[in-house]
């Protein structure tokens, strides 16, 4: 078990906060990190679970089956619309 720094953009910041202290069991996938928020914060779950919410770890982009190192940051990045 580790603790885990999650920080969120968009409209799962509004919906979570800027940041969250998670701790979660390594090892640990972004997938299965989105899924132990969703459990906690069932309100986001929909939101998390839209393949448009990236992720990123260490300033890259990362798939949802991207390991988790103890001490990764990770980001879940919103999609952006403007005009």
């Amino acid at each position: 078990m580790c603790a885990m720094k999650v920080t969120f953009y968009g409209k799962l910041a509004a919906m979570l906060g800027a940041q969250l202290e998670l701790a979660v069991e390594t090892p640990c996938t972004i997938a299965s990190l989105r899924t132990r928020i969703a459990e906690a914060h069932p309100e986001a779950a929909k939101s998390l679970a839209d393949r448009r919410i990236r992720a990123c770890v260490g300033s890259r982009l990362v798939p949802d089956d991207h390991p988790l190192a103890a001490a990764d940051e990770v980001e879940f990045l919103a999609p952006v619309s403007g005009g």
